[in-house]
């Protein structure tokens, strides 16, 4: 009868290490997709009715993302070269999916004729960032 009992209690131990190891491999991998799901939430802006007169930018932003904007940096430069002219930034934007943001800015040291690049730079709420540019002629 001891040699029976001994052998149940190690059967029952290995059991229980076995459920053990699943629980655990199970908890790790929740916690896993969990945080690659949250960090693969995907993100996109469309920029749109862009123009440029006067040294005045206007033009509308679209969060194509699946989370809510929460910063917009806009920085204007010449074509061929990098020096930004002219920045802009709202840190205490709430810009839901689906949603457009219009915005003017003005860009004082524009020369009329000449090619700009406005470059957008927006953060979301899950901590990524995005960034677009567009060319545009100050007429």
């Amino acid at each position: 009868m001891q040699k029976y009992k001994k052998g149940l209690e190690n059967a029952l131990v290995t059991v229980l290490l076995i459920l053990v190891a699943i629980a655990a491999v199970s908890l790790i991998s929740y916690y896993f997709f969990g945080v690659l799901r949250y960090s693969m939430i995907t993100t996109g802006l469309s920029i749109s009715n862009v123009q440029m007169v006067g040294g005045i930018i206007t033009g509308d932003l679209i969060n194509q993302g699946a989370s809510n904007i929460t910063s917009i940096t806009i920085q204007v430069h010449p074509q061929n070269n990098g020096t930004v002219i002219s920045n802009y930034t709202n840190s205490s934007l709430n810009i839901p999916p689906g949603q457009s943001y219009a915005f003017t800015l003005p860009v004082p040291k524009a020369i009329e004729g000449n090619n700009y690049v406005i470059t957008v730079i927006v953060k979301y709420n899950n901590g990524q960032t995005y960034a677009t540019s567009v060319e545009v002629i100050d007429e």
